[in-house]
C-alpha cells in the first residue's frame, strides 16, 4: 500500500461524528476548518519563499490565492451560525510548519507537497462529512460549496506528489 493511501485511512479515522449538540458540532468543525486553512496558507508562504520546484511554487501561489479568497467563507458562515473561531494554529499544525521551515532546501518541495497531500486529504474528509451530516446552517451550506474546490486541490497535489 502506498503512503498516500495510509494517510487517507488515518484521516478518515479523524473525522468526527456530528451528532448531538449543534453549536458544539459547528464550533468543532469551524475550528478544524479554520486551522486547516491557516496551515495551508502559511505552508504555501514557506514554499514560495524557499522552494525550488516551479510546479510546487505555482501550487503554493494557487493555494494562497484560493485559500485567501475562500478562507473568509467558513469564517463568515461561522459568525452567522453564532460560532467564534480562535484564529490560531494548534500545536500539531505549528510543529508541521516548524518542520517545513527547517527542511533542507533540496527536500523542501517534496516535504511541502507531502504535507499538502495529507492536509488536503484530512480537510476534504472533514468538509465532506460535515456537508453530509453536519447540523443545518450556514456552515453546512458553505462546506458543500467549497467541497469541489477542495477535491480539485487534492487531486492536483496528489498528482504532483506522485511524480
Amino acid at each position: 500500500m502506498r503512503p498516500i493511501h495510509l494517510g487517507l485511512i488515518a484521516c478518515l479515522g479523524a473525522v468526527p461524528a456530528w451528532g448531538g449538540d449543534d453549536i458544539a458540532a459547528k464550533q468543532q468543525f469551524a475550528e478544524k476548518a479554520s486551522m486547516a486553512n491557516m496551515f495551508e496558507i502559511e505552508a504555501a508562504k514557506i514554499e514560495i519563499a524557499n522552494g525550488r520546484a516551479i510546479d510546487a511554487k505555482q501550487f503554493a501561489r494557487d493555494m494562497l490565492r484560493d485559500h485567501g479568497r475562500g478562507g473568509p467563507l467558513p469564517t463568515d458562515a461561522a459568525k452567522q451560525d453564532g460560532v467564534t473561531i480562535s484564529g490560531s494554529l494548534d500545536a500539531e499544525y505549528q510543529r508541521k510548519l516548524d518542520a517545513l521551515r527547517k527542511s533542507d532546501v533540496s527536500n523542501l518541495d517534496q516535504a511541502y507537497l507531502s504535507t499538502q497531500v495529507t492536509a488536503h486529504q484530512q480537510t476534504y474528509a472533514l468538509v465532506k462529512a460535515y456537508a453530509k451530516d453536519g447540523p443545518n446552517g450556514n456552515l453546512k451550506n458553505t462546506a458543500a460549496k467549497i467541497l469541489p474546490d477542495l477535491h480539485m486541490h487534492l487531486t492536483r497535489v496528489q498528482g504532483m506528489a506522485n511524480k
